[in-house]
């Protein structure tokens, strides 16, 4: 299978949500979404930033069901209310019906929509997020293959509130606590705006998707933690009840950590890890155990190069389903080379190869990224 991608994004966005983010200065960083509070201080004559993402993705397959043509458009919005209170939205356009067929089945509506206050180092939120859980969505290198594989286990377009708090260990080094309590999201947010579809609704069932406030997350991270400079950690754990009679409460538990390294000849070597295990996941209705361990090394070098190799083993089973997503052993590899252009253009080449339920496909892309401030 080859892909390519292709990724316009405007203004680089910090968002301030409770889940922490961090980056080097020799990297080009597109930010998903609210999922990391990031240090930016309050400019009254600069309340509002925006970035926007446009994203195409072809990919080519000998399977039939592996032919796609993806197009995805994300505005990340910001305007700080004064210096304590921020209003946070994430505006997606993407598939919201049938096949998929651009332009046809193409829609908007809002991923994240809501306010985060923090008065000294005690912050609360409420609205629409994306719980905390794990950090190698925001913090992998390699854009195109290296980071997706942690989307199968990211939270999104959860309805609730939390709070977090922000404190300093004796060597200075900046850690977060926090927890929050959420449902999916089958409000009117869950709805396009231009067809109204609806997105999500409560008799689909599924993970958290109760009508109440009874799944939650809580979560514990930190930068350069106890004298352990340009490093981050994440540990969090989730509960998410099901929405149907019969259906399990899913438990999970994260555990990530990234180090950047300076070596003696100018150059800089990133190295992340991250251990995700669930209890009663579900995958189109089909309930099972996954533990995953994901691993990537990131070598920056010359005037704005970057090389990464990847790799993640994943298990999954099920003692009372036999069906193949239920059970499994899945194995997958990458690695990738790019480099940042005039401070704002990131162009970045990548190859995957991936074993899943017995067989292998291979995977070839493009990623090219504009950065502009408006």
């Amino acid at each position: 299978m080859k892909s390519i991608v292709v990724t316009c994004a405007a203004c680089a966005l910090a968002l301030a949500v409770p889940a922490g983010g961090w980056a080097e200065e020799n990297r080009l960083v597109l930010l998903d979404g609210a999922d990391g509070p990031e240090d930016e201080s309050y400019d009254p004559a600069a309340p509002f930033l925006a970035e926007l993402t446009l994203e195409y993705l072809h990919n080519d397959s000998d399977d039939p069901d592996d032919q796609e043509d993806e197009y995805t458009a994300t505005l990340d919005l910001e305007f700080y209310l004064n210096e304590n209170v921020l209003l946070v939205g994430t505006l997606l356009g993407t598939s919201v019906k049938g096949e998929g067929t651009f332009p046809n089945d193409y829609d908007f509506y809002f991923e994240e929509l809501y306010l985060n206050a923090e008065i000294d180092s005690v912050g609360v939120f409420g609205g629409k997020f994306n719980p905390v859980f794990g950090i190698g969505f925001d913090d992998v290198a390699g854009e195109l293959y290296g980071a997706g594989y942690h989307d199968d286990y990211e939270l999104t377009e959860r309805l609730g509130a939390g709070v977090y708090y922000s404190f300093e260990d004796a060597s200075g080094g900046e850690h977060t606590l926090g927890a929050s309590a959420f449902q999916l999201d089958t409000s009117f947010l869950a709805k396009s705006f231009l067809r109204g579809e609806r997105l999500a609704s409560r008799a689909d069932g599924g993970l958290s998707n109760t009508g109440g406030l009874n799944s939650y997350n809580i979560w514990l991270e930190g930068e350069d933690a106890f004298g352990i400079e340009d490093s981050r950690y994440n540990i969090t754990y989730r509960s998410q009840e099901g929405g149907l009679p019969g259906e399990a409460t899913e438990t999970g538990f994260a555990a990530g950590a990234s180090k950047l390294f300076e070596l003696a000849n100018g150059n800089e070597l990133e190295v992340f890890a991250e251990l995700v295990s669930l209890d009663n996941s579900q995958d189109d209705g089909v309930s099972f155990d996954q533990e995953t361990l994901m691993a990537n090394a990131a070598y920056y070098f010359g005037a704005d190069w970057v090389a990464t190799l990847g790799g993640g083993v994943q298990d999954i089973g099920n003692s009372s389903d036999t069906t193949e997503i239920a059970n499994g052993s899945n194995r997958f590899a990458t690695a990738s080379v790019g480099k940042t252009f005039f401070d704002s253009l990131y162009v970045e080449l990548a190859y995957k190869r991936e074993k899943t339920s017995g067989s292998y496909e291979n995977s070839a892309g493009v990623l090219f990224s504009y950065s502009v401030d408006f």
